[in-house]
């Protein structure tokens, strides 16, 4: 997936879950971040193309990294209490008096809290690259989730990399939820599963999956 796709994509697995609500808009912001952290091993390509075919979905796509990422993130944010300065920023867009029960911009986001909601978000990535990759001249990009213990790998590419379906539905749930931010929980969930009837209609329809 995208960029842009892995933020909504976490944005609405909280928004879905009831965070907002529950522990407040700093969790919402935290797993729309967290969602992207695996994706720091496509930073070489800045410099070494060498560098990022080998390192790409395997250095920060695993159990051991999203461990180590997961700790840096709840750690900085009782440290700095970032997520809450995002947060702030998403409030003041938000018809705080249509969001029944919010807990609001600040919240009760300890760092055990943190380091589940970032622990979740990295591992939510995982399927989603698994069955978004490949496509228009793209070789297969799989993941490598033991790694480095095992070098065992999986792809299962429903979709190719690149399809804008996932962009659209995540988008139009977005702006759905915006302009209904008293049924956020409901619109975010609905979003989601729509996302998975797509991603399996695709994998139907290219004859990755036998049904």
């Amino acid at each position: 997936m995208t960029t842009p796709e892995h933020t909504l994509v976490g944005v609405h697995l909280a928004l879905a879950l009831g965070w907002q609500r529950s522990i407040g808009w700093p969790a919402v912001a935290l797993a729309g971040v967290a969602s992207n952290v695996p994706d720091w091993d496509g930073l070489p390509m800045l410099v070494d193309m060498q560098a990022f075919e080998a390192g790409h979905r395997v250095w920060g796509h695993n159990l051991l990294a999203i461990a180590i990422a997961s700790g840096f993130l709840a750690w900085s944010q009782v440290r700095w209490r970032w997520c809450d300065r995002i947060a702030a920023q998403v409030w003041r867009m938000v018809d705080r008096t249509a969001v029944p029960g919010s807990q609001g911009p600040t919240g009760k986001l300890s760092g055990a809290c943190a380091l589940g909601i970032a622990a979740a978000a990295q591992l939510v990535h995982l399927p989603c690259d698994l069955v978004v990759s490949g496509g228009h001249g793209l070789s297969d990009w799989p993941i490598r989730p033991l790694w480095p213990f095992s070098e065992v790998a999986f792809v299962f590419p429903l979709i190719p990399w690149g399809d804008v379906g996932p962009t659209v539905i995540l988008m139009a749930g977005a702006i759905w939820a915006a302009k209904h931010p008293a049924q956020v929980t409901a619109v975010s969930a609905v979003t989601l599963a729509f996302l998975g009837v797509y991603l399996v209609a695709r994998g139907w329809a290219r004859g990755m999956l036998p049904i």
